[in-house]
């Protein structure tokens, strides 16, 4: 997975905007006002991660496109009170991106090519998908708190 910089948004509203290549052609509509970082997978698809940039109820959304621009799934989370969370967005390896959040939390979204249905896997995250509950989920969500990494060395 590769960082892609060819993408730019335009805000279409207070929560969504327009994803535009390269040749300034709008080619998704997504969550989010502000363009993190986006990626480019082996399979032509890409990861998009915006944020909210809304000082009362900060948001992060990672987007799944296809390379014709048909939306796969946007899977995203929204914390009260709590502007600018993101400080990082790396990708980890061919098929997983990290999200570094201010509180020392570190969200892992892995890739499944061919998708999955496990609704328990957003509930315990707090995430929510484009997709409901119960549709395909391509993007598998994982997090580590630093916190809970510290008590547990502590308790060890």
């Amino acid at each position: 997975m590769e960082e892609y910089a060819h993408f730019s948004i335009s805000p279409l509203s207070d929560t969504e905007s327009s994803l535009i290549n390269k040749q300034g052609q709008r080619i998704a509509r997504i969550r989010g006002i502000v363009l993190e970082k986006a990626f480019c997978i082996e399979s032509g698809r890409f990861l998009v991660v915006t944020t909210d940039d809304c000082p009362f109820e900060e948001g992060f959304h990672v987007s799944l496109i296809e390379e014709d621009g048909s939306l796969l799934e946007t899977t995203h989370r929204v914390i009260p009170y709590t502007p600018g969370i993101v400080t990082a967005v790396y990708a980890e390896n061919s098929d997983t991106i990290k999200i570094a959040l201010h509180d020392g939390e570190t969200i892992r979204i892995t890739l499944i090519p061919e998708g999955t249905r496990n609704p328990a896997r957003y509930i315990q995250k707090g995430f929510r998908s484009s997709n409901g509950i119960f549709g395909k989920h391509y993007l598998q969500v994982d997090s580590t708190s630093e916190s809970a990494v510290q008590q547990k060395r502590e308790f060890l």
